[in-house]
């Protein structure tokens, strides 16, 4: 019989809890609550540009790095003191997706081949060489592919100076494959850390 009364206690120390209709309680609103609005992405200046990746800065160290990315990054790399890359992880189902190199432990260079990232001006995997000369017009450097006939390398410099460059791997058919940012010589390892 006592467990019967404890739950009784129980049952009506709870509805007590519950929110009234009487005269003193405050009215209930129906309305549904509108839906949260997502923040704006930050503008891609500000995620990749000739200074880095978001707060790391080219020169930072591998935390500054990490800390900016804010996901688990998988290090890889053939001289581990001096050169290394460090990849998302786990890794997409296609390509990279994105890379950071580190040499001599300082960042140095970002790698990127998919779309998910516009490069600073507005350039991305996929874009046409056509609209890459939109976007940089004279600022482009053209060099002949270390490896593949017809493909080439489009170099951008800083507009506002400085060491830091863009290059943008051009395919034959005149769509960007790939494109790094960094300073040199970092920026022209045409096999990365390899």
């Amino acid at each position: 019989m006592k467990p019967a009364i404890i739950l009784l206690a129980a049952a009506a120390a709870l509805s007590a809890c519950q929110r009234g209709s009487g005269e003193n309680s405050p009215p209930v609103d129906s309305a549904p609550e509108p839906a949260a609005v997502a923040p704006e992405p930050p503008k891609q200046e500000e995620t990749v540009g000739f200074r880095g990746f978001g707060p790391a800065h080219f020169g930072d160290g591998e935390a500054a790095v990490r800390l900016a990315w804010g996901r688990p990054l998988k290090a890889a790399g053939s001289e581990p003191g001096s050169c290394l890359q460090l990849f998302p992880d786990p890794a997409p189902a296609r390509g990279f997706g994105t890379s950071f190199m580190l040499v001599e432990g300082r960042f140095a260079r970002f790698d990127v081949d998919e779309a998910l990232f516009p490069a600073p001006g507005g350039g991305r995997v996929g874009s046409s060489a056509q609209e890459l000369q939109q976007h940089y017009g004279g600022r482009i450097e053209e060099v002949p592919h270390k490896y593949v006939a017809g493909a080439k390398y489009y170099i951008v410099r800083a507009p506002e100076g400085g060491e830091a460059r863009l290059i943008f791997e051009v395919s034959p058919e005149g769509r960007v494959q790939r494109w790094r940012i960094g300073l040199p010589p970092a920026v022209d390892y045409v096999e990365g850390c390899s």
